[in-house]
């Protein structure tokens, strides 16, 4: 495990972690330059722990928000203050010159985004006082309260999508991976929280067995093509469905595996169940249900690299056991907090969080689970593979 402290370098609350990599971190900083609120694009080297400044430029507003979304080669930021306007910048990692500068128009207001690659980006908009009479008519014929955009910064054009897929979604059910050195794309269809999930399954008397997640696939070349062709349905691939019984949600990824956590109410049965990238091949890969004489516990999954932890009560402990992709057996006195991650098999991290009316202070802290020792940091903390960041 690696630990890089930057709470030297991360000045201010308005400091922002884009991505973490084995020699690089990349990160944003707000800041005013003669009166004027501006956005640092920053870069530190893990090897020589420098640090260099990739661009800078004025931000549209004071209240506005930016969303950062990196790849190998360029990080693309989103700037917006809620209205009917936003701008994207695409900028090289390598040299930090500026590839693509543009300024969007939507009928409605901006409400959410995501960077699908390098070169498109999604985009929802939803009603204001101008645009409402267009969202109510467009809500009668589609039943959807928003519109969907596809920008694609190349070409400098945006499309309307179509898909019920696309525009019933938010940002946050679009996973894009790679399958054999190609781009493709998840798309996640959930049926509410899982709350909602249980509702309908007590009501599946009236409500039959068609209320349904799904998950789909498809190639994002195809995902792009059928968008710009306002195809009512992109060339999706289903490739799991849970009906009223149960769900099925997306877990996390690794290198092999697309990890979904799944569930059968009648019997409580919850299990992680692997899709394997290359073959399509399912199977279960871990069973994340307690037995009658279990002790109170819980299950914690990491999105990154497909791991997952069961978390049990021992007195003044947790317990912590690796039930997939992990070894780790081991416990952490519970005042440090609630469990985050496990890093090498060895170095557990817990999170406290001390608030009152007024102030809200975080304690992060790394515990060694093979000499016992711990180390409690009042900071923020992020864990990318075997570094832990503080800032």
């Amino acid at each position: 495990m690696k630990v890089v402290d930057l709470r030297n370098i991360f000045t201010n609350c308005n400091d922002e972690l884009i991505e973490i990599s084995d020699s690089l971190i990349y990160y944003a900083e707000e800041k005013m330059e003669e009166g004027h609120p501006s956005l640092f694009l920053l870069e530190y080297n893990r090897v020589t722990k420098r640090e260099r400044i990739l661009m800078n430029c004025l931000l549209p507003g004071p209240a506005c928000v930016q969303h950062y979304f990196s790849f190998p080669e360029d990080i693309v930021v989103v700037m917006e203050s809620g209205g009917s306007e936003a701008w994207v910048l695409r900028v090289e990692k390598c040299t930090g010159a500026e590839k693509d500068m543009a300024k969007l128009s939507f009928i409605g207001d901006f409400q959410d985004c995501r960077a699908l690659d390098e070169s498109h980006v999604l985009f929802y908009a939803g009603p204001n006082e101008r645009h409402r009479p267009l969202f109510r008519e467009y809500k009668k014929l589609t039943g959807f309260g928003r519109v969907a955009y596809l920008y694609d910064l190349e070409e400098g054009k945006y499309y309307y999508a179509r898909d019920p897929r696309v525009c019933g979604a938010d940002s946050s059910k679009f996973v894009p991976y790679f399958r054999g050195g190609e781009k493709q794309i998840l798309v996640l269809e959930p049926r509410g929280s899982e709350e909602d999930k249980r509702k309908c399954f007590h009501n599946m008397r009236w409500l039959g067995d068609n209320i349904c997640d799904n998950i789909w696939a498809c190639p994002m070349i195809d995902f792009f093509a059928s968008l710009k062709a306002g195809e009512e349905r992109a060339p999706l691939e289903l490739i799991l469905s849970a009906g009223t019984a149960g769900l099925v949600r997306f877990a996390g990824i690794d290198r092999e595996n697309i990890y979904f956590r799944a569930k059968y109410f009648p019997t409580g049965d919850q299990r992680l169940c692997a899709y394997h990238m290359e073959t399509g091949k399912k199977s279960v890969a871990a069973r994340l249900t307690l037995d009658e004489n279990d002790r109170p516990a819980w299950f914690s999954i990491d999105p990154e690299g497909g791991r997952a932890y069961r978390i049990a009560e021992c007195g003044d402990d947790y317990e912590v056991t690796g039930v997939l992709n992990s070894a780790i057996r081991a416990k952490y006195p519970k005042e440090l907090g609630k469990f985050v991650t496990c890093v090498d098999d060895r170095f557990l991290i817990a999170k406290y969080i001390l608030a009152d009316e007024n102030d809200s202070f975080e304690f992060n802290s790394v515990y060694d689970t093979e000499t016992g020792s711990q180390k409690s940091y009042e900071c923020r903390c992020a864990v990318r593979g075997g570094t832990v960041v503080l800032y």
